[in-house]
C-alpha cells in the first residue's frame, strides 16, 4: 500500500512538472489579444500616470472616441494626439497594448524616454519639442513620417524604414553621423537635419548630392558610407 501511495505521489509530481513546463511562455503579448477595452485601459494608465496632465478626458466614460485626441477605427484606437498636454510619461505597459496605433503625436511634453517598439502599425510619429536623448524605431517599419526636431538626440538610424518619406530632426545633438539610407531616398520629399553638429549623413547610392527639400548642417556631407 505504501509503495502504491509513493508511486502515485511521484506520478503526480512528474505530471505537475510537465504541465508547468508546457505552460511556460515568455513570448510577448499577442496583438490579437488586444481589444478596444484594453486600449481604453492603456489610455487610463497614461492619464493616471501623469497626474499633472491637462487632458480633458472623462475616463469614467466607456466611449474613448469622445476623448479629445483619440480616434477609433475598426474597434481599436488608431490615432492618439496629446501634444502640449503635460504628458511626460508613457508607460511601456500601456504603449504595448496600443498595437493598432497608426498616428501618434506627443509633441511639447518634456518626454525624456519612450518605447514605441510594440506600436508596429505606426505610420506617422511626432515627438518633436521634447527632451529625448534616444529613440529606437527599428520595429516601426511602416513609418512614413517621423518628426523629431528639437530634442536631445545624439544618434539616429532610420535605414530600416523603407516607407519613410518625411523626416525632420533639426536642433538635436547629433555629433557624428545619421543613417537615412533606407533604399527610398529618391522619394523622401522632406529631410531636415539642420542645426546639428553633424559630420556625415549616410544615404542611398545616387543621393550623395541630396534632393530638393533636403537640409543638413553646415559642414556635413552626404556619403554612402559614414564609418
Amino acid at each position: 500500500m505504501k509503495n502504491i501511495l509513493k508511486s502515485t505521489i511521484i506520478l503526480l509530481a512528474i505530471s505537475a512538472f510537465l504541465f508547468s513546463c508546457s505552460s511556460d511562455d515568455d513570448t510577448p503579448p499577442n496583438q490579437n489579444n488586444f481589444t478596444l477595452e484594453s486600449d481604453r485601459n492603456a489610455l487610463i494608465e497614461i492619464y493616471n500616470t501623469n497626474t499633472n496632465n491637462t487632458l480633458t478626458w472623462n475616463i469614467t466614460t466607456t466611449d474613448v472616441s469622445t476623448w479629445d485626441g483619440v480616434s477609433v477605427e475598426n474597434s481599436r484606437v488608431s490615432a492618439l494626439s496629446v501634444g502640449n498636454k503635460n504628458v511626460t510619461n508613457f508607460p511601456t505597459t500601456a504603449m504595448q497594448k496600443l498595437t493598432a496605433l497608426e498616428r501618434f503625436n506627443a509633441n511639447n511634453n518634456g518626454i525624456i524616454t519612450i518605447d514605441v517598439s510594440h506600436n508596429t502599425n505606426l505610420k506617422n510619429l511626432g515627438l518633436f519639442h521634447n527632451q529625448l536623448t534616444t529613440i529606437d524605431v527599428s520595429n516601426n517599419i511602416l513609418l512614413e513620417q517621423l518628426l523629431l526636431e528639437n530634442n536631445n538626440l545624439e544618434t539616429l538610424d532610420v535605414s530600416m524604414l523603407s516607407n519613410l518619406t518625411d523626416l525632420k530632426g533639426g536642433n538635436n545633438n547629433f555629433t557624428n553621423a545619421v543613417n537615412i539610407a533606407n533604399g527610398n531616398n529618391a522619394n523622401m520629399w522632406r529631410m531636415q537635419l539642420s542645426s546639428n553638429n553633424l559630420r556625415c549623413v549616410q544615404v542611398d547610392a545616387g543621393a550623395t548630392n541630396g534632393f530638393t527639400g533636403w537640409l543638413i548642417s553646415a559642414g556635413a556631407n552626404y556619403n554612402t558610407n559614414c564609418n
